[in-house]
């Protein structure tokens, strides 16, 4: 017998089990191809959340089909939301039940609640994820979430009316226009102190947004 025909000779060398050999090693390859298809998709995949008045939920929209597939129930008559920048967590505004329903958005539930002002409307959150600035209208105050915890950090006051919030895009500071008194708030994000006031924003202002 010949070096080749030892070879061949020897367990798994036959031609059977070469080919069975490659069998395996092309079904591997169609199931890591596969298994790489669907992470790629999963990821992509994106969702609107929209905050439905009068049914106290948040409604879900698959962006990829436009379609409702989900509904989150909050607190009472929620308005205003925010998500945190990586995506995991949605802060709603629950104007009448004075509180902040906290959503993970992998389970597409509420996680945590946390209680402020009456009539929270608007809300916003830093661009580090770390505290969430609710617009209280029915007490002119802002209320400040550490994200973290899900505790309120500080009491603001604003102006009169509190209806839109946007922070910097720095983090340092969050800007409450306030409707009532046609002005608005700056406040200090390092000190959670309010900075300055800008007077004279006529008539009621409401939201409130800024460029990069």
């Amino acid at each position: 017998m010949n070096h080749q025909q030892l070879h061949d000779s020897e367990p798994g060398n036959s031609l059977r089990g070469r080919q069975l050999r490659r069998f395996c090693a092309a079904r591997w390859l169609v199931l890591l191809a596969f298994l790489s298809l669907y992470s790629v998709s999963a990821a992509a995949q994106s969702y609107a959340y929209v905050p439905t008045h009068k049914s106290n939920s948040v409604s879900v929209i698959n962006t990829a089909t436009n379609t409702v597939v989900g509904s989150i129930p909050v607190g009472a008559n929620p308005v205003g939301l925010a998500l945190t920048p990586d995506g995991s967590f949605i802060y709603v505004a629950n104007c009448n039940s004075a509180s902040v329903s906290v959503i993970s958005t992998a389970t597409n539930s509420v996680v945590s609640t946390v209680s402020v002002g009456t009539f929270p409307f608007a809300i916003a959150i830093t661009p580090n994820g770390a505290s969430a600035y609710v617009a209280t209208d029915g007490e002119n105050s802002v209320w400040v979430i550490n994200t973290a915890s899900n505790t309120v950090a500080a009491t603001l006051v604003a102006g009169n009316t509190p209806r839109g919030v946007a922070v910097s895009p720095d983090g340092a500071y969050a800007y409450v226009s306030n409707r009532i008194s046609d002005d608005v708030t700056i406040i200090d994000t390092a000190t959670n102190t309010v900075a300055a006031t800008i007077l004279g924003v006529v008539f009621l202002p409401e939201g409130i947004a800024i460029k990069p």
